[in-house]
């Protein structure tokens, strides 16, 4: 990177759309894969369902209460189904059909010992992998015959896991913890386990892979983010860069991240050098999320209010 080259100027994110019906703080925010639909929880155990895709955005149907607030929530890449990790010591995930104006139940993954912080699908939807207090991943495959139990559960974290990814080819996972490290993890049905553990020097808050899985980037609460080379032995740090990131994604060769919404930054994947900078208006909010392209961002604040704002350049047609 050449640090004689400033960051460009903030732009403002426009403002897409606004929808404030929780009564409480919100919790989690995610949008489905499409971006047809955005899916929020509060601190009361209310979760809402955001209708995206027609001419006037609004509200589409609420998730039945299961009695627990929602610590987390992730969406399959079908865009159909929704996890709900509960707050609570149960340690219960919920899938929730969302393709109706009327979410319906469908399956309850369990084994958790405590409350799930993380959530995240395989690629092609066939696999979920969650992780939280017990510092345990586990790996669930809903499918005929399933009874909510995990085919396998690995070990090696010593405080809770706060972020997990699938690699997109679906044969390793990613999981970040408090303890200071991010770990990755082999997969496979005979004989999944631990493939390498990457040191940081304070808790790891994020995750995520580049495309061709073959890099993976963390987001550490030291203030920095790097990308790490998993094709060697041994994975090294091959880009580092300051910058303080609770949400990632990845595109391309773009990283994109947020702490609370206050602020959406894209990077170059290869050298960390400031492709962009995003000012979201409002300050900071009380969870985020971005679109897996990185070029839309979800906010819900203490008010109850969910905000969703393009942050990237309108697309040249």
């Amino acid at each position: 990177m050449n640090l004689l080259t400033p960051p460009p100027a903030p732009a403002s994110a426009k403002a897409v759309a606004e929808f404030a019906g929780h009564s409480s703080s919100v919790a989690a925010v995610a949008f489905t894969p499409d971006r047809s639909l955005l899916v929020s929880a509060d601190r009361d155990g209310t979760t809402r369902v955001w209708d995206l895709g027609g001419a006037k955005p609004g509200p589409r149907g609420d998730v039945p209460r299961t009695g627990d607030p929602v610590r987390t929530l992730s969406c399959a890449p079908s865009s159909r189904l929704v996890a709900l990790a509960a707050d609570a010591t149960g340690g219960l995930v919920r899938l929730f059909d969302i393709t109706d104006k009327s979410p319906a139940p469908n399956v309850t993954l369990r084994g958790a010992r405590g409350a799930v912080l993380a959530v995240a699908y395989s690629a092609d939807g066939k696999l979920i992998a969650g992780g939280g207090e017990d510092g345990t991943l586990r790996l669930w495959e809903p499918g005929p015959g399933f009874r909510g139990d995990a085919r396998a559960m690995l070990t090696g974290h010593t405080k809770p896991i706060a972020a997990a990814a699938v690699a997109p080819d679906g044969q390793t996972a990613a999981t970040g913890s408090l303890d200071g490290t991010a770990r990755t993890w082999t997969l496979g049905r005979i004989r999944p386990g631990p493939r390498a553990t990457l040191p940081h020097p304070a808790a790891v808050q994020a995750v995520a892979y580049l495309p061709d899985g073959k890099s993976l980037v963390t987001a550490c609460a030291d203030g920095r983010v790097r990308v790490w080379d998993l094709t060697a032995l041994k994975p090294a740090v091959r880009a580092e860069f300051a910058a303080s990131v609770r949400v990632l994604a990845v595109t391309g060769d773009a990283i994109v991240g947020t702490a609370e919404g206050a602020a959406v930054t894209t990077w170059d994947a290869r050298t960390g050098a400031v492709r962009a900078v995003w000012e979201v208006p409002g300050g900071s909010g009380t969870a985020a999320a971005l679109t897996a392209d990185g070029r839309y961002l979800a906010r819900g604040t203490s008010a109850g209010v969910v905000g969703v704002y393009r942050v990237a350049e309108k697309r040249a047609r």
